[in-house]
């Protein structure tokens, strides 16, 4: 809590700069944050800038009035407990800087009480925070693509988990659109034949998520150009999916639920985890469709349209945006039609038709529940289990949905804003976070003896066969580390090597998708995830592990077992490297409160790698056990304790593997 209590300083100072400008409200907030160079101060204010607008003077003229003037006599600046001092900036910025020595003392004071550290406190209510990631059409297994938008949500669960809100994650199954229909047609009209338990079909794969996505998915795709009989096959599948009790439906439940079976093992073997699966057939089974549609109607918000292309459809039209289909002539429902109820059901606007029934426990044992309506006594497709959990999701408090889908989505996703605000739900409540899609690089294309026109990369193509299944990039990841580290541990077991590898593969491919901007389009390559340089999942956990071997020396010699000096001037004993590396371990707290608030989880990944590069050089410059000055010593072991803490914290947060090896 140093850096807060630090810009609470501040505001309180600022604060009776407004007063004295007559400004105690101001319609434009003024910001602090850290300058971009570092002689510029420890801490800069726009203040100026905003108060320009208001006094009709320059920034610069203001700026030198409040560091010149008004702040030596204000009260709070007098008693100011971390502010050592100001300037100015052109154009018109103020800068603080720090009384280091203070803040030193106050940091080995807290991580004495070494939880201090790591310890925030928000003021917020625990509401409901929904969270919507992965949702794989379950045709096929998931590929590298769909896991950057698993561990994107994985994370953001982890972050508003640590922050203490109540996070119910949720796993969408479209099991009624064409993607799965298509599967049923290869299946069921095309001869494709299924998988018998002991072979997945004309190729060695072993899943039969993958058998679906690699087999038949791509051959039925070749197939509706000489066979167009099969694309009305299609037609009338995806009007007996509407039909709970059709064979077509109950075939094709039993279908989706392997399907499904195989990506959430893929999921949980990355360290994801889900509260609920939803199934998208229910939302149409149910009344959520029925009732929402005939709100839409009421609302004029959709129209039927007479004449034209969309003649005999319902159609959304927007302004801004364009028109979009929500039934079709034939009655069918759209894709998009379906996500309208699902997210007003999401948001706790629609009567709740579902019960949450038990379908597995997790790799972090937590249960996975499931939905199934409550007015059917069908299986509805997987096993009931008596076990249920009426309050899993308490739709009076949710806060704020999450939906996380790629970029190709945002128009989709703008339609739908449009409509929940004209349905009259408050728009701020509904989150859309679109990322960038995955492409290959030309080492993965070659891995897979893909040809293209442009070799240096291509995007991903489930109907073509061009992709990297997540399964497959994780097992070549581990292959990898395991050579390596049998390579630089042949003294540990096989099983002990085995757990090492897999826990830096998972590691190595979680960090690679979550360091990037979301709106950037990430070129995957295996052997880059894997360094041990740069800004890499092995480069942190190398960190670690250098950290924790000290550590452990350090409780077998005699340096633990003695207490500091009392009173030590601590601001001669730190080296420029240890005040960076302090200053940089007080900045979690903070750097969390701006990832739950902006929803990024990248913010911990850049704040983690800059914590292993600062701790790694604290390592090389700031002996332990060899330092003669046994205060300097101890001090270094209580800054290596709070790192390595923090670290640890921060690994958690994004999915990497704290291991004291490598």
């Amino acid at each position: 809590m140093i850096i807060e209590n630090i810009i609470q300083e501040i505001n309180i100072i600022l604060k009776d700069v407004l007063s004295y400008y007559d400004q105690e409200v101001i319609a434009t907030p003024y910001d602090i944050s850290e300058p971009p160079v570092r002689e510029f101060g420890d801490y800069s204010t726009n203040i100026a800038f905003v108060l320009s607008k208001l006094l009709k003077k320059s920034p610069m003229q203001i700026a030198n009035e409040i560091t010149q003037e008004i702040l030596p006599s204000t009260q709070s600046w007098g008693t100011k407990k971390y502010l050592q001092s100001s300037s100015t900036q052109p154009p018109g910025f103020i800068n603080f800087f720090l009384k280091k020595d203070i803040i030193m003392k106050e940091f080995m004071k807290k991580v004495n009480a070494i939880e201090e550290i790591i310890k925030y406190e928000s003021n917020d209510e625990p509401d409901t925070i929904i969270i919507e990631h992965t949702s794989v059409n379950p045709n096929k297994a998931l590929h590298v693509g769909h896991v950057r938008n698993a561990i994107i949500g994985d994370c953001l669960f982890r972050i508003f988990k640590k922050v203490g809100k109540n996070v119910k994650v949720l796993n969408y199954v479209d099991d009624s659109g064409l993607q799965v229909a298509d599967i049923i047609v290869g299946l069921k009209y095309a001869g494709i034949p299924m998988p018998d338990s002991n072979q997945s079909g004309s190729s060695d794969l072993t899943k039969f998520d993958q058998y679906c996505g690699n087999e038949v998915y791509v051959k039925i795709n070749e197939m509706y150009s000489s066979k167009p009989d099969l694309l009305e096959r299609r037609k009338d599948i995806l009007k007996d999916l509407e039909d709970p009790e059709s064979e077509v439906s109950k075939y094709t439940h039993d279908i989706v639920m392997k399907v499904l079976a195989g990506q959430l093992q893929t999921s949980w073997n990355l360290k994801c985890r889900y509260d609920l699966i939803n199934f998208e057939s229910q939302i149409v089974q149910s009344n959520l469709w029925r009732s929402t549609f005939e709100t839409l109607k009421e609302k004029g918000i959709i129209f039927y349209e007479e004449s034209g292309a969309n003649k005999g459809c319902w159609v959304y039209k927007s302004s801004s945006i364009g028109d979009k289909v929500l039934v079709r002539s034939d009655s069918t429902i759209t894709y998009f039609a379906k996500d309208i109820p699902y997210a007003i059901w999401k948001l706790g606007y629609l009567n709740n038709p579902f019960d949450f029934r038990f379908y597995s426990s997790q790799w972090d044992t937590t249960n996975l529940y499931a939905t199934v309506l409550k007015d059917k006594k069908t299986r509805q497709g997987f096993n009931i289990s008596n076990q249920s959990d009426s309050q899993l999701i308490d739709f009076n408090r949710i806060k704020k949905v999450i939906t996380i889908i790629d970029s190709r989505q945002e128009r989709l996703q703008a339609l739908l804003s449009e409509i929940l605000m004209r349905i009259g739900i408050p728009i701020d409540k509904y989150e859309y976070l679109g990322y960038e899609p995955v492409i290959l690089s030309k080492g993965s294309l070659d891995m897979l003896g893909i040809q293209q026109e442009k070799p240096n990369s291509a995007h991903m193509s489930g109907r073509k066969g061009i992709f990297i299944e997540a399964d497959r990039a994780l097992s070549i990841l581990e292959q990898e580390s395991l050579d390596e580290t049998v390579k630089r541990n042949p003294e540990i077991t096989q099983a002990e090597a085995k757990h090492i590898a897999s826990a830096i593969a998972v590691s190595a491919i979680r960090y690679f998708f979550i360091k990037f901007d979301l709106g950037k389009m990430i070129t995957f390559d295996i052997n880059d995830s894997l360094s041990l340089d740069g800004d890499t999942a092995p480069y942190i956990q190398y960190a670690y592990a250098r950290g924790k071997k000290v550590e452990e020396k350090v409780s077998k010699s005699n340096i633990a077992s003695q207490d500091m000096e009392p009173d030590i001037e601590y601001r001669f004993e730190f080296t420029s490297i240890e005040i960076e590396l302090i200053w940089h371990i007080c900045k979690y707290t903070i750097i969390l409160g701006q990832a739950t608030d902006k929803s990024n989880p990248k913010l911990i990944a850049k704040y983690l790698f800059q914590l292993a590069t600062l701790f790694n050089n604290f390592y090389d410059k700031s002996p332990i056990l060899s330092e003669k000055n046994q205060n300097v010593a101890r001090s270094r072991v209580i800054l290596l304790r709070a790192a390595l803490l923090v670290m640890k914290e921060c690994m958690y947060l994004i999915g990497i593997s704290a291991i004291p090896k490598m």
